[in-house]
């Protein structure tokens, strides 16, 4: 049972456990934290009852103690989510984010790519991520033939036996280098070779037990988007006749426009009603090439979905989550690529530099400032906080779950909300 605590200036872990009667040990277990010291604005998970965050702007008259009563939850806990003092007053426009007590947990499935290494970090990556429905190997990729590569994941497969996760086989148009666009085209304009790759697919689960084929081909042309209609369809016509699930993974778009730039191949009605569920990727609006942003920003996030929920059931949507951010040195241009981050060690980074973390409203998402000598570094990433937002999202619109992209970076909040918030499907 967890809620989410704004630090506020002065705190420490001591501070904060004593107020709430809860162990120091235990706060900085659960969070991960290094040493008692904190930073404002870090979020961290606290024991207590379940919840979502809810947005909500503050409207004429709103006081926390209307809030707690409009949300059924102490005035206490709507001012700790929020790094609030219980006597702060709001102002008009203000954005919070409100805890919403989970009544009855949703059913939901849970999906997380992982990238096989072949070693038995594979093996304790599975074993860390829990509670999840399926775990997606990826990439598989297909060759100039209808082949599918290989990957080194017996002792990943052998894990997510052992904890009832049915894995995925993904299959992608990756080269090696890049998603290829031309090799995807070569595959989909040929009725010989998209048969290749469907023979390919099911001697790979047959031979490796996967539970089912999970479809990740992007920067495709778009005028290719009636044969990779037609690829899914024969695949799903194929999976389903083996026993197996054909899912699919989908760039994030609000509009349908099938001449855009590789967003256009993707029909979501068409391929939302063939296949058996699907991945969203919602992420990577912050990239490494780009400005600094958030990588999933709420707003747009929600964008997709309530675009994505009017064409395609939302029960075949999960949405897909980072469990990543991105730090960018300043001042920020075209050849100055963005480093990935850990929320853990973004977290822990925040409270080595002394930087005050701020809670983008719009976006539902941490980010800090700091200087590494004299050149400043801006960091977007994920945190106890964001994810309660997006959780949210799920119970809103119905969806049928998550799906984080990827395992294997330390999170400490992410599991345990995971539990805490889904009761999560065993296929």
């Amino acid at each position: 049972m967890l809620f989410v605590y704004t630090v506020k200036a002065g705190e420490t872990l001591a501070t904060i456990a004593q107020a709430w009667g809860i162990s120091a040990t235990k706060l900085q277990e659960l969070n991960e934290t290094e040493g008692q010291a904190l930073t404002p604005g870090i979020n961290l998970l606290l024991p207590g009852p379940p919840a979502t965050l809810v947005h909500h702007t503050v409207g004429a008259g709103d006081t926390l103690t209307i809030l707690a009563q409009r949300y059924g939850i102490p005035e206490r806990a709507v001012a700790a989510a929020n790094g609030l003092s219980i006597t702060a007053e709001l102002e008009i426009g203000q954005i919070l984010f409100v805890p919403m007590l989970i009544r009855k947990k949703r059913l939901a499935e849970v999906n997380g790519y992982l990238i096989p290494s072949g070693t038995v970090a594979d093996e304790e990556i599975v074993r860390e991520s829990e509670p999840m429905t399926f775990a997606t190997v990826f990439n598989y990729h297909v060759n100039e033939t209808g082949g599918i590569v290989p990957l080194p994941a017996s002792q990943a497969l052998a894990a997510m036996q052992q904890l009832a996760v049915d894995p995925l086989l993904c299959v992608t148009n990756f080269d090696g280098t890049n998603f290829n666009s031309d090799l995807a085209h070569q595959i989909l304009a040929s009725a010989d070779l998209r048969a290749a790759v469907i023979a390919s697919a099911r001697a790979t689960l047959a031979k490796e037990g996967y539970r089912g084929i999970n479809i990740d081909f992007e920067h495709m042309h778009p005028a290719d988007r009636p044969l990779y209609n037609a690829l899914i369809k024969e695949l799903r016509d194929a999976m389903h006749q083996d026993g197996y699930s054909l899912s699919i993974a989908m760039g994030p778009k609000t509009s349908d426009d099938p001449t855009a730039s590789w967003m256009g191949a993707f029909d979501y009605a068409t391929l939302g009603a063939t296949v058996d569920f699907l991945m969203l990727m919602t992420y990577e609006w912050g990239w490494v090439g780009g400005p600094p942003m958030a990588v999933a920003p709420i707003d747009q996030v929600r964008a997709v979905l309530a675009y994505a929920t009017s064409v395609i059931p939302a029960e075949k949507i999960l949405m897909g989550i980072p469990t990543y951010g991105y730090n960018w040195t300043l001042p920020d241009n075209p050849n100055n690529l963005a480093s990935g981050i850990s929320p853990k060690r973004a977290q822990n980074l925040a409270i080595e530099k002394g930087a005050t973390v701020r809670f983008h409203p719009m976006s539902a998402s941490p980010m800090f400032h700091y200087y590494a000598g004299r050149v400043e570094h801006e960091v977007w990433y994920e945190d106890a906080k964001s994810l309660m937002a997006k959780f949210h999202l799920v119970y809103e619109m119905g969806l049928r779950g998550v799906s984080f992209w990827v395992l294997g970076q330390p999170f400490p909040q992410l599991w345990p909300l995971v539990a805490d918030t889904f009761a999560v499907k065993k296929v």
